[in-house]
């Protein structure tokens, strides 16, 4: 481990040169509120609720989960291009990857298609190892990390073709791939929806060989169950326009083409409040505002990339509690 103060100093370098890489590609630094009347109610991430006495009256709201659904807001109103250093919240998260409370960046292109963050990504990786250790590699762990372009790219139906052996477009209801989940092996129980099956495959078969590899990898092309707030493609509506990049053994961020249309995410929340409330989990009120601004929001494409972990990477650290100032549990 290195010591304290200059980790300190050398993740207050990496803070700055990422601020400046955006700077001087254009893009305006937001800020938006901590606290949210409404999270965007996703399967497996919770919010932490609050109470707040607003002028003498009691406030539930919440920390958010990620400053998303306010910064498409912006979009909606005429922002171009803006990024967001913002502290997020996901109750019940704790690991050597996880922490309840870290950062993420986030950055929004307006009228901008989501490939060019495929791009973004690996410009600024580049730029950022380069001037932490003078090269594009970085060293984590005892393994090299190579930079140089471009990244490796596979999408998840090609993954899941090499590395479990089936298509899952053509597996998109449960029937069908409870049917492949026995032909594997894999267990599985009844009260598992789509979304658990495919990662029940995922996480036994194909994830663990993708990170075979420390180097950079983009998992695309989601399958539409998994679309959560990504547009679907034009060009084969079974999968949307969704990106992952796993640097390091690690997934470090998640991007997607946006969805504008109001109804089609409404449509969406409903299906995700059920699943929700049939696990156990919280009910949240949808945020109007976010879904009035959807019709309004011309094309755009964003992506949030965890700050903590690319600590982590850039500072060889071997847990994301080490890429803190001072220790959350002490916190």
């Amino acid at each position: 481990m290195q010591p304290f103060l200059t980790r300190l100093k050398r993740r207050s370098a990496l803070i700055r040169a990422i601020r400046a890489y955006f700077d001087e590609m254009g893009f305006i630094e937001v800020d938006t509120s901590v606290t949210i009347r409404a999270p965007a109610p996703e399967l497996h991430i919770e919010a932490p609720r609050v109470a707040l006495n607003v002028q003498g009256q009691t406030q539930t709201r919440y920390l958010q989960t990620s400053p998303e659904l306010a910064m498409k807001r912006l979009l909606a109103l005429g922002a171009e291009k803006i990024y967001q250093i913002a502290p997020v919240f996901r109750d019940g998260d704790y690991g050597d990857h996880h922490r309840p409370e870290f950062r993420l960046l986030e950055w929004y292109r307006r009228d901008e298609n989501w490939t060019t963050l495929l791009s973004d990504c690996e410009t600024l990786f580049r730029r950022l190892a380069t001037e932490m250790t003078g090269s594009e590699t970085l060293s984590y762990q005892g393994s090299l990390i190579d930079l140089s372009p471009p990244f490796a790219r596979i999408s998840v139906e090609e993954a899941f073709l090499r590395h479990a052996g089936f298509s899952i477009l053509d597996a998109l209801e449960s029937s069908k791939l409870r049917k492949e989940l026995d032909s594997l092996g894999i267990d599985h129980a009844p009260s598992d929806g789509w979304d658990d099956l495919f990662h029940r495959v995922f996480l036994t078969l194909v994830e663990p060989k993708l990170l075979e590899s420390p180097n950079p990898l983009f998992l695309t092309h989601y399958p539409a169950p998994l679309g959560s707030l990504a547009r679907l493609s034009p060009e084969d509506p079974r999968v949307a326009e969704r990106v992952e990049l796993y640097v390091g053994g690690m997934e470090l961020a998640n991007g997607f083409g946006e969805l504008t249309s109001s109804t089609e995410q409404r449509t969406r929340f409903e299906e995700a409040r059920k699943k929700r409330l049939a696990m156990g989990s919280s009910d949240y009120p949808f945020d109007e505002s976010f879904l009035e601004c959807l019709d309004s929001l011309p094309p755009c494409a964003g992506i949030a990339l965890g700050i903590d972990r690319l600590l982590m990477l850039a500072l060889d650290l071997p847990t994301i509690g080490d890429s803190a100032c001072l220790p959350w549990d002490e916190s």
